[in-house]
């Protein structure tokens, strides 16, 4: 699988909360999970694959509720940051190197929904193949917003997707296919998004 095919790819999620220690017991009790903890981070493993992290809400984030954010993955952090800020939404944390994984920017859509553009430290992570997921791993992706075609706009300047439909509903395509849909949301409810994880029942 080519470097390009990896392109607009949920790679990776992480929670930001106001109680670490609650989190993730209640993640290891639902889905299986394990931690490993660092002073200001706790790593998901399933087995030995590690699949996102957990971590306080930062002290300058006041008001900011708990909320999961994903990582997209994009051909250059830089670029698309500031592709962000052109389309209308807001930079949050600027493009900074990851030591040994890669380099990314937090950022949120003009409708409010925060995500984080990413791109792997080495051509060897970004060209392999993601597999499908299995029970307890991250599987898909909801974009719940108060504009859809907005949307549509917007994430077709800031990543590689393309507007799509499964089954009626709006859809966001990557080069592998489908990676999202997208859903008006409901009256009151803020632009976000929500990530879906494999269970067995």
């Amino acid at each position: 699988m080519s470097t390009t095919n990896r392109s607009g790819q949920f790679v990776w999620r992480e929670l930001l909360t106001t109680d670490v220690e609650a989190a993730t017991r209640f993640y290891s009790e639902v889905f299986g999970w394990r931690f490993e903890r660092s002073p200001e981070y706790a790593q998901i493993h399933l087995g030995e694959k590690a699949l996102g992290g957990v971590m306080k809400i930062p002290a300058a984030a006041t008001g900011m509720p708990p909320s999961w954010s994903s990582y997209v993955t994009v051909p250059d952090v830089d670029a698309a940051a500031k592709t962000v800020q052109g389309a209308g939404g807001r930079v949050l944390v600027p493009p900074q190197d990851i030591p040994r994984v890669g380099r990314f920017a937090a950022v949120m859509d003009p409708q409010g929904a925060y995500f984080n553009v990413f791109k792997y430290g080495s051509a060897e992570e970004a060209a392999r193949p993601a597999g499908m997921p299995g029970v307890g791993e991250f599987c898909w992706e909801t974009l719940s917003t108060t504009d859809v075609e907005g949307a549509k706009a917007f994430y077709a300047k800031v990543t590689s997707w393309k507007a799509g439909t499964f089954h009626g509903s709006a859809t966001f395509e990557a080069e592998s296919g489908a990676v999202a849909d997208i859903q008006k949301t409901q009256p009151g409810v803020p632009t976000h998004w929500l990530s879906y994880v494999v269970v067995a029942d």
